[in-house]
């Protein structure tokens, strides 16, 4: 039986065309969704919705669903990204800890069908997370709690404190 896969989200439309995949609009530059790193294969954006501040996105260039869906060399470039993501929160942030969440179809709690992992740099003396996400919250039969202080990031605050050596419009030499 094939995954299930979300038609789209309310907040993950795009403003220029609400029925195209916002991450295809991101890739296309249709869209400025804070992307601090570019690379032939994947982008690293900031997740302007944060329950923790600096939670980041990578998101692969190419229309791929779910991790199912994408190459060798996607998924290789998708996990540098994510440590180059998770190496510039720890500089920036001074994090005790990190969580990776990537989910596949609806009943794994995907809101967005095109591949992407959220880096979330997490506090020791505590975050703004409550439980966690409020679809893992609800797949593990929790209440969800929701945080205590959402943060909703500019672009221009998170890519000050969370870039990465390469910016935007640069190519990272060597590295997909």
């Amino acid at each position: 039986m094939p995954i299930r896969l979300p038609k789209s989200s309310k907040t993950a439309r795009s403003a220029v065309d609400p029925d195209a995949c916002l991450f295809c609009e991101v890739v296309a530059g249709r869209e400025d969704k804070g992307v601090v790193e570019e690379t032939d294969l994947t982008l690293t954006l900031i997740n302007r919705d944060q329950f923790e501040i600096g939670q980041a996105l990578v998101i692969t260039r190419r229309h791929a669903p779910t991790l199912f869906d994408l190459t060798d060399a996607e998924s290789a470039a998708a996990i540098r990204a994510v440590r180059r993501a998770a190496e510039a929160q720890r500089r920036a942030y001074d994090i005790d800890g990190l969580n990776l969440i990537q989910n596949n179809g609806m009943d794994a709690g995907q809101s967005m069908p095109h591949f992407h992992i959220h880096v979330v740099p997490r506090r020791a003396a505590g975050g703004n997370w409550g439980n966690g996400p409020p679809h893992i919250a609800e797949i593990e039969g929790k209440a969800y709690t929701p945080p205590k202080r959402p943060h909703r990031a500019t672009i221009e605050e998170e890519r000050a404190s969370t870039s990465t050596p390469k910016s935007r419009g640069a190519r990272a030499s060597g590295r997909s």
